[in-house]
């Protein structure tokens, strides 16, 4: 949104209702978060940081999962990621990445 003139602001009255899911993490909510990841690096960012990307999520997740089955089903999720069709490639301007950054939210994390 960034990249096509928008300005983004926060608001913290702003309710949203979601359809009722399992709290749970389970194996699909690895695998899909995984994929969705890695397709949203490569559709988005820029070439040169899409591995800086996907190595900062994989120590994330290295740290952050413990659970062998659940490490399973992410590595999954992010082979499909790196080999699936991800879409239409528009990678954001160099000036975006810069401006989400001094607002505290670069794109890499």
């Amino acid at each position: 949104m960034m990249d096509r003139g928008w300005s983004l602001q926060y608001d913290g009255e702003l309710a949203f209702c979601h359809p009722l899911t399992s709290p749970a993490r389970h194996a699909t909510y690895f695998h899909n978060g995984a994929r969705n990841r890695v397709w949203l690096a490569r559709r988005n960012l820029p070439a040169l940081l899409v591995p800086v990307y996907l190595a900062v999520w994989i120590v994330l997740t290295r740290l952050r999962v413990r659970d062998r089955d659940s490490r399973r089903a992410w590595w999954g999720g992010f082979r499909v990621g790196l080999s699936g069709d991800c879409g239409a490639r528009h990678p954001m301007r160099w000036r975006t990445v810069l401006a989400m950054t001094k607002a505290g939210r670069p794109p890499v994390v």
